[in-house]
């Protein structure tokens, strides 16, 4: 479960900024929350704010944070570091991006920082609470500077091994180093980041083909779409090798895309293509009917509900952190609502799952549906174009008040302001 993530110098965010996902005190929507020991955590953050106000930064720099951690370990020593400092200020592009992302995994708590710029990770650090005190595992400062606090032979052969540009706790990870192995994990496999410069990829049919998980997986799909109103009963699904598809054209294609290498030749002529049929039972005056439709000839909202279904399946049987830049995109704003009910209803502290999504559907300003923590803005001043993240928690509204129509009126920032 995701605790607390910040971060300060990247992209539209200038200062330091947290995404909390503790729970305040209020009593209302009690099965909004996870628990984690004695602390209450948010199941879902909803991001609201003004365009280029700085909402897909906050995406982003999440998505930054995995894209550094899945790569490090292939950066040559004079590849650059892909981070974005804020550019408004000649001074902060030379200056350390930093972040900070704090969680819990396995029963313990983990804190993990570093900062960098686009040559060299400047500082780095890993805490562990094994129990009310925080045990540090090991700091690296300048750059070069380590210290260890445990395993320090082992820690100072593998420091040998890393570079200037590298992050050490991958190093460590690679390495066996297993305290490290559940940082290294929870960013990598836990963090599943849709949308944005980082798109997650690995849920796709394959992946629930090999893990043997399809029938659970259609029961869960035809109930999700069922549950929003769109009439499909069953979904069935033919498989076909691509070589098995007598495509002349598409194979010369293929050729021409790999410049006839026999081996990746192979591996695409052994890829499966998935044709999905989904049954929809309609009636008349007479009798009910069942009729098929291919996905082409599905609607782009049961397109896109489709596509998020296996996401969410794994979101909930693996207990995922989901982080979606703009949930709403081709979708009614009442499929959206049964989006955040599903995820709510879903995600329980035996296997918890967390969202975290942008959004301009202000359907979603409910105090009915939502808690007031629940709700985050960001907006950014117009003259310096400094981007800030605040909660609607911090304004105190009433629980019987319309959120919706107090944020739409601007009381509470994060909206554009039309000069006209």
């Amino acid at each position: 479960m995701l605790i607390e993530f910040t971060f300060k110098n990247f992209k539209a965010f200038r200062d330091e900024v947290t995404l909390s996902m503790k729970g305040s005190s209020f009593k209302e929507h009690e099965n909004n929350l996870l628990t984690f020991k004695s602390d209450k955590l948010s199941k879902l953050k909803i991001i609201y704010g003004g365009n280029a106000s700085g909402k897909s930064s906050l995406i982003q720099a999440i998505g930054f944070v995995k894209e550094f951690f899945v790569n490090s370990n292939l950066l040559l020593e004079s590849s650059k570091i892909r981070v974005m400092p804020f550019k408004f200020r000649e001074k902060y592009l030379d200056e350390p991006s930093s972040f900070k992302i704090t969680f819990a995994k396995n029963n313990k708590k983990y804190i993990y920082s570093f900062s960098c710029t686009i040559n060299e990770v400047v500082s780095e650090r890993l805490d562990i609470y094994y129990s009310n005190k925080a045990t540090n595992i090991f700091i690296r400062s300048n750059t070069d500077d380590y210290k260890f606090n445990s395993d320090s032979k082992l820690l100072s052969d593998i420091k040998t091994k890393n570079t200037k540009n590298k992050l050490f706790l991958v190093t460590a990870a690679t390495w066996n180093y297993d305290v490290v192995k559940p940082v290294y994990d929870f960013i990598v496999n836990d963090l599943v980041i849709i949308g944005s410069n980082t798109p997650d990829n690995k849920y796709s049919f394959d992946y629930l083909y090999q893990k043997g998980d399809y029938e659970e997986y259609k029961k869960f799909a035809v109930g999700f779409l069922n549950d929003a109103d769109i009439s499909i009963t069953d979904i069935e699904v033919d498989i076909k090798k691509v070589k098995d598809t007598n495509n002349s054209e598409f194979m010369k294609i293929l050729g021409v895309l790999t410049n006839n290498n026999d081996e990746q030749m192979h591996a695409f002529e052994e890829a499966n293509i998935y044709n999905f049929m989904f049954k929809h039972e309609v009636s008349d005056s007479s009798a009910k009917n069942s009729y098929f439709l291919s996905l082409n000839e599905e609607s782009l909202g049961t397109s896109q509900l489709f596509s998020l279904s296996i996401i969410l399946f794994y979101a909930f049987k693996e207990g995922k952190v989901l982080v979606i830049d703009e949930i709403d995109k081709s979708l009614h704003p009442l499929l959206v609502r049964h989006i955040i009910r599903t995820y709510i209803k879903n995600s329980c502290d035996d296997v918890p799952s967390q969202l975290i999504a942008n959004t301009h559907e202000t359907d979603l300003l409910d105090l009915d549906l939502l808690r007031r923590d629940d709700i985050v803005f960001v907006d950014k001043n117009f003259d310096s174009g400094v981007a800030s993240l605040y909660s609607l928690a911090d304004f105190s509204p009433r629980k019987e008040e319309n959120i919706r129509r107090a944020y739409l009126i601007g009381r509470f920032g994060a909206v554009p302001f039309i000069k006209e």
